[in-house]
């Protein structure tokens, strides 16, 4: 008999970079402070390996061993490990679920194969079950990116015909508009964790649970969203949007998103993420430098990095 895991993981995510030397490899000795940082800020959670940690960019064995070095950090301060496993071969995907369920996270989270593509739900729903079956205890979310993947199916259906045939289909990783199109179809633990920046925006419409990667960078920007939704106080919480806006578009017009990203989170936070891998391109000095002007002169104060 297959016992559930319960999926409590909800709240304030956030997608962690993934810390790399200029080398190339991995700096695990970065990851226990990152942790230390994220919990003292109040994070509930983070998923590893995602389109902000470069996931897609490791291989196997740096996967899991970068998955563990996390559950290490993160499982002694209590907070909750999502694994995203996908944008890999199938039978990489399915090494990299049964050694997630192996580290007890509490949630796995995949991609669609991303060169054969599904190209309607019912394929798509198969493949997530094959996924499923690799660690079946554990709540499997559904990462819809088409942006990124290329796959955009009605994610009504998908959810309809998950949820019938996938005892363990935890939800999806999306935007607002589908979190809005599949509120009323969702069934036990399932949650949409939004993917986007707009935090106030998303309380006000009863989504409480995002993975954004500003929640690395500007964490008491995000709560204070939360918190100025749930008080009601809608005229603070436009506020504090418009400030999370303005400061998200300040980065990303520095260069790629995560490069930006990366740079943004050295700058104000003094955390040592390092460089992109390749084919991303880590911003220059120059560009550095006017990134790091721009977030002072919005009245953000930066740190040197350690």
């Amino acid at each position: 008999m297959i016992v559930l895991m319960i999926f409590d993981v909800e709240g304030v995510l956030a997608p962690v970079f993934t810390p790399f030397l200029h080398t190339g490899f991995i700096d695990f000795s970065i990851i226990p402070i990152y942790m230390k940082r994220l919990q003292k800020n109040r994070i509930n959670g983070i998923l590893v390996s995602g389109t902000t940690g470069e996931g897609m960019s490791l291989n196997v064995k740096e996967r899991k061993e970068l998955l563990e070095a996390w559950v290490s950090a993160a499982k002694p301060l209590g907070t909750k490990v999502i694994a995203q496993i996908g944008g890999a071969p199938l039978p990489d995907v399915l090494e990299l679920a049964k050694h997630a369920k192996k580290l007890n996270v509490d949630g796995i989270m995949t991609l669609p194969e991303l060169y054969y593509k599904p190209k309607n739900e019912h394929q798509l729903v198969e493949y997530l079950e094959e996924v499923s079956k690799a660690a079946p205890t554990l709540p499997l979310i559904y990462y819809h990116f088409p942006v990124m993947t290329g796959v955009d199916v009605n994610m009504q259906q998908l959810f309809s015909i998950a949820s019938s045939k996938m005892i363990n289909f935890g939800g999806a990783k999306a935007d607002l508009f589908v979190a809005e199109q599949v509120a009323d179809q969702l069934i036990g633990d399932q949650k949409v964790f939004i993917a986007n920046h707009h935090i106030a925006l998303s309380a006000l419409m009863g989504h409480h649970s995002s993975i954004a990667t500003v929640s690395n960078i500007f964490p008491d920007l995000v709560h204070a969203a939360v918190e100025a939704v749930n008080n009601e106080d809608l005229e603070n919480a436009r506020g504090i949007q418009k400030r999370l806006n303005k400061l998200v578009d300040c980065i990303a017009s520095h260069g790629d998103f995560v490069p930006s990203m990366k740079a943004a989170m050295e700058l104000v936070t003094g955390i040592r993420v390092g460089p992109t891998r390749r084919p991303l391109t880590p911003l220059n000095n120059e560009q550095i430098s006017s990134l790091g002007n721009y977030l002072i002169n919005l009245g953000v104060e930066l740190h040197s990095v350690t």
